[in-house]
């Protein structure tokens, strides 16, 4: 067999769920480090052991620029946003990390914490008007996170249906056409030009009236980064902690007994939320890197100029970091994992997005003992999570 037929593609084959993969399990043990060919038709190395993927995710060796500008591998052929901070490698995602960091700090997360309780008391009490039957994603795992994210950027609440859907357009991978993300890319790119114009002529209390601020005031962010800035935050700070709270949820309802446990003990909410997060199998296909030199990974040779897969979700089962890793257990000590990245590029929105997380579940136990799941979950395919696209209950 020629090495162009020994090529996998990659992302594999959608599976519904976000138990272990195979997969991951069967390359940590045997091939660490293999070629895969992306959507795009380019290929890249894919590394699923934990310190592998660690290494690349931290070491400056491997650039996130060169794996979004110029002609260099690509995921697919979409719009790479060239000035965004998910784009940069230091120094200037140092000064870009530096100006938006403030924003989301997470002191000021945790003064959202009330904020955040107080909106999930109101999509919950909404529910329970309902007849003992919803769908969660519609009525409760979207519309929180939306609404924190529209109010984040001063947004109109209003929008949130269209920031919805171009959320889902950024985060394709072979959903859909490239030539509609680039489409939804700039639909965005001008409701949001817009948006800041708006906000320069009256501004708020809102993050985007600070940013906008720090670009005029001290011109310290030209106006693409800011404008890619608030894409990447709807994009991550809204899409990925919807997905990512469906998917735990529906974890946690798969096996009733797991949802009980946090019924009967609140407390173990943060450490299961970290727990949940680690043992989800959400990321398929992102964390893009190109070499700038030579590199051995687990025994295989990087070349200059190829790029490299870091895939967490293989890293946080890895058996020789975690003890019985593919097991989830909400009373295991929180553990370490990379669900949020790791290095320059960890979550900027990592403190956020598990406020949010501790928030809604803990609305969720507190309001709903009873919760269980009416049906399977039906599930979102070619995106760069899994997670379900209706999660229907009753209780």
């Amino acid at each position: 067999m020629n090495q162009a037929e020994e090529i996998q593609a990659f992302p594999f084959p959608h599976r519904d769920g976000l138990d272990p993969m195979p997969e991951f399990a069967e390359l940590r043990r045997s091939a660490p480090v293999i070629r895969v060919r992306m959507p795009s038709g380019d290929t890249a190395w894919l590394v699923t052991r934990h310190a592998d993927v660690r290494r690349v995710l931290a070491d400056p060796c491997f650039s996130r620029a060169r794996a979004t500008r110029g002609e260099g591998p690509r995921i697919n052929r979409t719009t790479t946003l060239p000035d965004s901070i998910l784009a940069a490698d230091p120094p200037d995602h140092s000064r870009l990390r530096r100006l938006v960091a403030p924003a989301l700090s997470g002191r000021r997360a945790e003064t959202m914490r009330g904020e955040i309780r107080l909106l999930t008391g109101q999509l919950l009490a909404g529910m329970e008007r309902q007849p003992r039957h919803a769908d969660l994603v519609a009525c409760f795992t979207r519309p929180l996170p939306l609404t924190v994210i529209c109010d984040l950027l001063g947004a109109p609440r209003l929008d949130g249906d269209q920031l919805d859907a171009w959320n889902d357009a950024m985060r394709s991978l072979t959903a859909m056409p490239d030539a509609a993300v680039m489409a939804a890319v700039d639909e965005m790119t001008e409701y949001l030009t817009d948006l800041v114009a708006a906000k320069r002529a009256h501004p708020g209390d809102d993050m985007l009236s600070d940013l906008i601020a720090a670009r005029d005031e001290g011109d310290r962010l030209s106006e693409g980064e800011l404008i890619s800035f608030c894409i990447v935050l709807l994009a991550g700070g809204y899409g990925t902690t919807a997905d990512r709270l469906a998917g735990l949820v529906h974890l946690l309802l798969d096996r009733p007994e797991r949802y009980q446990v946090l019924c009967r003990e609140p407390q173990l909410i943060p450490s299961a939320v970290e727990e949940l997060l680690r043992y989800a199998q959400a990321n398929v296909g992102a964390n893009l890197r190109v070499a700038t030199e030579d590199v051995e990974l687990s025994g295989v040779t990087v070349k200059e100029g190829e790029a490299v897969i870091a895939l967490t979700s293989s890293a946080n089962h890895d058996e020789g970091v975690h003890t019985e890793p593919d097991l989830l257990d909400l009373t295991r000590a929180a553990p370490a994992h990379l669900a949020f990245g790791y290095g320059a590029h960890f979550c900027v929105g990592a403190q956020l997005a598990r406020v949010q997380l501790q928030e809604a579940i803990a609305g969720l136990v507190g309001h709903f003992p009873g919760l269980r799941a009416a049906g399977p979950a039906d599930w979102k395919r070619g995106q760069i999570t899994r997670s379900p696209r209706t999660l229907h209950v009753r209780w």
